[in-house]
């Protein structure tokens, strides 16, 4: 029998800093308005979503941890730049998001605990700050993997705690470029090209997935271990047209 409840707890404290520029004059035609907003933030839970299970059944109070979204720096800098005649009255229209890391969980995969679930995590006698992401082709971090071990079968538990590996860094170029024309007070044509990940980044994330440990791992699993399996959208090109009347 699986019963469901509604305790979860989920707590956000957050700072916000905003600077914004006026839209003004450049010089040579140009123009442009300018906004950079930082936040300073933390975001912890007990669960991923509303059918997580503890390691240890009902214990979510060891599960109290940072949260997998949360990134404690995030800065956004936007601006708006409008060109002269003679450079095609473009419009440009960038968008620069950075994150720091955000956390992933390690686990063993397998109900060591016996307790009919698998969110088992392992040992771990190091310091938690080497417990980092690594990108692929990287060397097997075998003096790290070391200090990890498998609780005992029918133990309470390992005693990592959730959600205490370091993850990759968020970072994303956006540019959206714009003309627009004006045939009266009422009719306005607008066609843009819209530029997602303009630089085609690779911004490895490792999402909802769990990363996990095993004592003999294969070849595969060595080439695996602690490496994302996904990356945040690579760049991509929509053409768009708005006609105001």
């Amino acid at each position: 029998m699986e019963r469901v409840s509604s305790i979860g707890k989920s707590f956000y404290q957050g700072l916000v800093l905003e600077f914004r520029g006026r839209y003004r004059q450049l010089g040579y035609g140009f123009a442009g308005s300018m906004r950079v907003a930082y936040t300073l933030s933390r975001l912890k839970d007990d669960g991923l979503n509303n059918t997580t299970n503890a390691q240890v059944n009902g214990d979510f109070a060891d599960e109290w941890s940072r949260a997998r979204q949360d990134r404690l720096h995030r800065i956004t800098v936007s601006g708006t730049f409008q060109t002269p005649s003679w450079f095609g009255k473009l419009r440009f229209s960038p968008i620069f998001r950075f994150g720091t890391s955000a956390p992933f969980d390690l686990g063993t995969g397998v109900d060591r605990n016996l307790n009919d679930v698998s969110t088992d995590r392992p040992n771990f006698n190091g310091s938690l700050g080497d417990v980092r992401w690594r990108e692929p082709g990287t060397p097997y971090p075998a003096a790290l993997v070391s200090q990890f071990s498998l609780p005992t079968i029918g133990s309470r538990g390992g005693n990592l705690g959730r959600n205490a590996g370091t993850g990759p860094r968020l970072y994303i170029f956006d540019l959206s470029v714009s003309r627009e024309w004006k045939f009266n007070d009422r009719f306005r044509l607008r066609p843009a090209v819209e530029f997602g990940n303009i630089f085609n980044m690779a911004v490895f994330s490792y999402g909802s997935e769990y990363i996990d440990f095993d004592q003999n791992p294969s070849a595969t699993e060595q080439a695996t271990f602690l490496v994302p399996s996904r990356t945040y959208r690579a760049r991509d090109i929509r053409l768009t047209l708005r006609f105001d009347f």
